[in-house]
């Protein structure tokens, strides 16, 4: 145990105190890594040894490879933003499924070297977010036993309102619960002591980033967070502006990490976590989609992160493909807090949609079979477009006399490369059988902050 438990049994006040001050460099230091965290959620685990439980052991393995490559004590503690069981919700006897999550983590981790802390999600409770949740949640931290919360400095706050203030080395991970859903709020004492812990410890080390784990995203901030009031909150904002130290990690929403808006910086760092268990996407009319918000290899996929920090409190967010064990693009690196604010500039939102380039669509081709024969279909071809990362959907128009005949809505491979340059070249796109006359198709790309290309179409003529 190298950091894992330094502040372990200690008080309060000696957790906020204990800290360095930093050198002030501002480059990621990789030979002075002093921390390394893995960061998921969404394991939703729902039998001893099923899939979830295989991909859950899968990504704790590769974390911990990844962590030892550039870190030489390896992994300090594995966070979860919520769900880390699947059925609680729907019957309570679903709580023993915490011992099926608590023994794949401890086929790899010992949970007092490498320490474990968990957010609340709504699967995670029998009501999902309601006012007896925080009493609902003890039923899996009985489960998971005293070991599992050796890093919590703040035993009063867990018991009256399942809010955690967990210590792993010198850096300090705060958790806190809704109660209730749609829209997703947090009770006024929960609010009070979360402005009142952040402000303690940001006075007592003002350069060093804080880490917060709650399941619902924060509205506004990364890919997804207004896909909905169920799926949000903006119940915390007012308080995370007042701390440009904090960085925000949120589930929930199991949208893809390859996409560039997974990170957010405004007044604070937002952070998205993907999810272990399966894929969601927006609801948007795509092909190949079993659900509203589902696509059918949704399975295909497992994602989470790997944060450390090195000496000098810069981060470095390495995205982690566990189902194709890679790293998907390059790592994030945010330097350490300034009073200044440059280091909420890097990944500023409003900054990166004005500097980003729209995509650029070049061919495409038109294959006209037999109208009569359904072996036959018109199809349409088409190059996949540039851009200066990636692009994210396709809708292909077919017209008639300005009249819509088809519409499709393309999403992108992205979510399945973690190397961009390896996505797809080229889509086809079968249209069906049409009437004969005079058509018009054309295709148009746009990339994740919604810039739209210039489409690209031919005429054709069926007969």
């Amino acid at each position: 145990m190298r950091r894992i438990l330094a502040f372990a049994g200690v008080t309060l006040a000696a957790a906020l105190t204990a800290a360095p001050a930093h050198a002030g460099k501002k480059q990621f230091d990789e030979k002075k890594i002093v921390l390394s965290l893995g960061i998921m959620s969404d394991v939703h685990i729902d039998s001893p040894d099923g899939m979830p439980s295989q991909k859950f052991e899968a990504a704790l393995n590769q974390l911990r490879d990844k962590a030892a490559e550039s870190d030489g004590d390896g992994l300090d503690g594995v966070l979860f933003a919520g769900d880390i069981i699947n059925n609680a919700y729907a019957d309570p006897k679903n709580y023993r499924q915490a011992l099926w999550f608590k023994s794949v983590y401890e086929r790899v981790f010992n949970p007092l070297d490498v320490a474990p802390v968990y957010a609340v999600g709504n699967h995670d409770v029998y009501q999902e977010f309601t006012s007896a949740a925080p009493a609902e949640a003890k039923n899996i931290s009985a489960l998971l036993g005293p070991d599992w919360f050796q890093t919590d400095v703040d035993d009063a706050a867990r018991e009256s309102m399942e809010c955690r203030h967990c210590v792993i080395g010198d850096c300090h991970v705060i958790c806190v619960t809704p109660v209730h859903a749609a829209p997703v709020v947090y009770t006024r004492e929960c609010k009070e002591w979360l402005d009142r812990t952040l402000a303690q410890i940001t006075a007592a080390d003002p350069d060093r980033y804080v880490l917060l784990l709650t399941h619902p995203m924060i509205y506004g901030t990364v890919y997804g967070s207004e896909l909905g009031e169920y799926w949000y909150t903006s119940d915390l904002t007012s308080i995370l502006e007042k701390y440009p130290q904090v960085i925000t990690f949120g589930g929930h929403l199991h949208f893809p990490l390859n996409d560039p808006r997974s990170i957010w910086q405004g007044r604070f760092t937002a952070l998205g976590t993907a999810s272990v268990r399966y894929m969601a996407i927006e609801a948007g009319k795509y092909e190949e989609m079993s659900g509203n918000t589902i696509m059918r290899d949704h399975n295909e996929y497992s994602e989470g992160l790997l944060l450390q920090f090195d000496r000098n409190g810069n981060a470095r967010i390495t995205k982690m493909d566990f189902y194709r064990n890679a790293t998907i693009g390059q790592p994030w690196v945010i330097k350490a807090p300034a009073k200044d604010g440059s280091h909420l500039r890097t990944y500023s939102h409003l900054r990166r949609m004005e500097e980003n380039k729209a995509p650029v669509l070049s061919t495409c081709e038109v294959t006209v079979g037999a109208s009569e024969d359904p072996e036959k279909p018109v199809s349409f071809r088409f190059a996949a477009g540039t851009d200066d990362e990636f692009v994210h959907h396709y809708v292909v128009m077919v017209k008639q006399v300005r009249k819509l005949v088809v519409e499709k809505r393309i999403l992108s491979d992205f979510y399945r490369c973690p190397d961009a340059s390896d996505m797809k070249k080229e889509y086809e796109v079968k249209l069906g059988r049409l009437a004969p006359g005079s058509y018009e198709v054309y295709v148009t790309a746009f990339d994740s902050w919604g810039a739209e290309a210039a489409p690209v179409g031919q005429s054709f003529e069926i007969r």
